[in-house]
């Protein structure tokens, strides 16, 4: 699943970091900012992106050709897809909609409908939060960081580490962003219009099983996000069996802080020592007296003999 993540690159970071190359050129081209309804609301960086925040979600243009010449748009969205028959206040909706499980999407009420009239779309994301499951021994869930795969002198923790700089021929050459595929909805009422979405989730492969059973469904390479934008030309089934749980992530463990969903500071995603097991623990402890003894014994060995005087 995912229930927090985090995006601290500003508007201006984050057109750069979504650039891309059209078929047709040899330029890197921004997506534009599409920024409107939400009731006010609009993207603010954070280190702990909770559902009901509003952040930057990657569409098509081509149902915005009125407001962009560009292929892609960044649109603020609130996390928390709205139902569309829902009525009265959209925050009272009392639906679990963060995220949205891929085997259900195609006999969904809710999504079926949304996914058949092109409400595919991309979550942008520095990394998400994902608190082990697996550990039964462990009376509080841990929670890890998880993010793509950096260069090696890029620290995702750092930021004065992440060379954060775009041009168009040579694009963005900071830090690597996560794209999660999702669906998006468009609702109303007679006061307010509110853009939302859901994150798509499925089973875990083997390298994340130890953490969690359920992981996003993250958009790898250019090829899928590609695909999974071009809601014209790429039917709904063909681009719901283009998502894959990925061999590509990086991960480490952080602070309990992260859990109160009100803490949004930059320590967040700090990277902390892991645990040793307690068979772990035993194992040093055992391996400092036997080393100590072993010293004891060698000293006493060296010692030479006083020969008895009558």
């Amino acid at each position: 699943m995912c229930g927090r993540s985090a995006l601290s690159l500003n508007k201006t970071e984050l057109q750069g970091a979504c650039s891309f190359k059209r078929k047709e050129s040899n330029i890197y081209v921004k997506p534009d900012w599409l920024v409107e309804h939400n009731d006010g609301k609009d993207y603010t960086p954070s280190y702990n992106i909770a559902p009901t925040d509003v952040t930057p979600v990657l569409l098509s243009s081509s149902k915005y050709k009125n407001a962009t010449k560009s292929d892609r748009l960044l649109k603020p969205m609130m996390w928390g897809m709205i139902p569309p028959w829902h009525k009265g206040n959209y925050k009272n909706h009392n639906l679990s909609t963060n995220n949205c499980r891929i085997e259900n999407i195609t006999n969904s009420k809710l999504y079926t409908p949304i996914l058949n009239n092109g409400g595919r779309c991309v979550i942008v994301v520095e990394g998400y939060y994902e608190w082990q499951t697996t550990n039964k021994a462990s009376k509080v869930k841990q929670p890890y960081y998880l993010y793509a795969q950096q260069k090696p002198e890029v620290k995702i923790d750092e930021p004065n580490t992440w060379d954060n700089t775009y041009d168009e021929e040579n694009g963005w050459r900071g830090i690597k962003l996560l794209y999660m595929a999702g669906l998006y909805n468009i609702w109303q009422n007679e006061d307010v219009i509110i853009y939302s979405y859901s994150v798509i989730t499925m089973e875990s492969n083997s390298s994340l099983s130890w953490l969690h059973h359920r992981v996003p469904a993250i958009l790898d390479t250019q090829e899928l996000m590609e695909a999974w934008l071009d809601v014209d030309n790429v039917p709904p089934n063909a681009a719901i069996s283009l998502l894959k749980p990925t061999n590509t992530l990086s991960w480490h463990r952080v602070s309990k802080l992260v859990n109160n969903s009100k803490y949004k500071a930059s320590d967040c995603n700090k990277k902390i020592p892991e645990q040793k097991t307690n068979k772990e623990k035993q194992k040093t402890l055992t391996t400092w007296f036997t080393k100590t003894a072993k010293r004891q014994n060698e000293n006493c060995s060296t010692v030479p003999s006083k020969k008895n005087k009558f």
